[in-house]
């Protein structure tokens, strides 16, 4: 029997917290890397947004675009949580997916980690209290996306329905 030995640096963990690196087993079968999001206008990070103030984005999940809006007012801020917990309907302060239209819910979500699901008809992801981002495909199929990291209260709005995979927060 071998053992199987791996080594981590801090530059690949941060990058694996940011939703930016992939890994997969021999002989196992993962899917494709997110494709990197290609960037419509000035690109702009969340954590740039002046004092009072949090980062609005809109992205298209058909072509993997994504478009700075401007600044706008941030939501309170609630209490933290250290594990994610899952909240239908969603608690003020929660990373929030929001769906396209009913029947489809809003999720929130709250703490620290991954989580992994499938979460259709997606139309906007906005961070809550803590940064969050995301994993997602166009809801009509094609390649997986990371959203950027979403400082607190800045939102993503689809111009077509996503599917999320993966939030991270």
């Amino acid at each position: 029997m071998s053992k199987k030995v791996v080594a981590v640096t801090a530059l690949a963990v941060g990058s694996l917290l940011a939703g930016t690196a992939s890994a997969s087993a021999a002989g196992g079968s993962a899917e494709a890397a997110p494709s990197s999001l290609t960037w419509v206008g000035e690109a702009v990070p969340s954590d740039a947004a002046p004092a009072g103030k949090v980062a609005r984005y809109q992205a298209d999940p058909e072509a993997g675009t994504i478009t700075f809006l401007g600044f706008g007012e941030p939501e309170p801020e609630p209490e933290f949580t250290p594990f994610i917990v899952v909240n239908n309907p969603p608690r003020a302060g929660d990373c929030v997916l929001a769906p396209t239209s009913v029947p489809y819910a809003s999720y929130g979500f709250r703490g620290a980690g991954t989580i992994n699901g499938t979460w259709a008809n997606r139309q906007r992801i906005t961070a809550g209290v803590e940064r969050c981002a995301g994993t997602y495909r166009a809801q009509s199929g094609g390649p997986a996306f990371n959203t950027p990291v979403l400082a607190p209260g800045a939102t993503i709005v689809f111009t077509s329905p996503a599917v999320f995979s993966q939030v991270r927060i």
